[in-house]
């Protein structure tokens, strides 16, 4: 009895096998694992410096600006709120602009009819040939003196300078030296670009400044010229520098 039972049972384990009718019952395939394409991940260009700068005009407008920076790669970032840009004829389309340490610069534009892209342009190769740096210094050293002050703010010491404008017209300059390349934030102006930063006291010191100084302030006082019976006096001084988190998203973006 006790062997009848075993092979019966090993019959119905075979006949498991089958379906009705004697037909093999075919083993169901293993599900296919699907994997939906995820988006591409963000492109973002990182800033982790912040300067601000305070223009005020002869009349006394005052306007400030703020440009960002990489401190890591040396790039500079011109947010078009932020840098408060100037767009004379141009509707829209500029959203952001890089400039580089080489003298290259991209400008990312959003445009309705081709999308977003990348315009490049670049500075003339003399302002980063090797002898710059000396050149600039002996055009500073024959305008410029140095008055003996220095002063620290921001992790910066900066030196003041004094030339004469004129008979009785005076300008008082502060330099610090930086780890960075300032000449992308002076020769942005100087690009064919209807983008500008505020310009009524420029920042384009690259004639006087080598590449690894940058200005901190800048006041020129005109007593040969009166403003409200005052002396004529304009200035541009870097109120903050320091520490920020700021990224732009270049997801989407192509080089036209």
């Amino acid at each position: 009895m006790k062997k009848r039972f075993i092979a019966l049972a090993g019959m119905v384990g075979f006949m498991g096998l089958w379906g009705e009718g004697g037909l093999p019952v075919h083993a169901q395939p293993e599900l296919a694992m699907v994997t939906k394409n995820r988006s591409a991940a963000p492109q973002k260009l990182v800033f982790d410096r912040i300067l601000v700068y305070e223009q005020t005009d002869y009349n006394g407008s005052v306007v400030r600006y703020q440009v960002l920076l990489n401190s890591k790669t040396g790039q500079f970032g011109f947010d078009r709120k932020l840098a408060n840009l100037s767009f004379p004829g141009v509707v829209g389309g500029y959203t952001f602009v890089t400039g580089q340490p080489d003298g290259s610069y991209r400008v990312y534009v959003a445009d309705k009819y081709e999308g977003k892209v990348i315009m490049q342009y670049h500075v003339g190769k003399s302002f980063y040939s090797p002898n710059r740096a000396e050149a600039c210094h002996n055009r500073f050293n024959q305008r410029y003196r140095a008055t003996g002050r220095e002063g620290t703010q921001y992790g910066l010491t900066a030196t003041e300078y004094r030339a004469s404008l004129g008979p009785k017209d005076t300008e008082w300059l502060w330099v610090a030296e930086v780890p960075f390349n300032s000449y992308p934030l002076y020769l942005f102006n100087e690009l064919a670009l209807e983008a500008k930063l505020p310009d009524a006291h420029s920042i384009n010191f690259s004639s006087s400044l080598g590449p690894n100084e940058l200005l901190v302030q800048s006041k020129k006082e005109y007593y040969s010229e009166k403003v409200n019976g005052r002396p004529a006096t304009s200035t541009l001084k870097l109120i903050h520098f320091g520490p920020t988190n700021y990224s732009f998203d270049v997801t989407g973006y192509r080089f036209k």
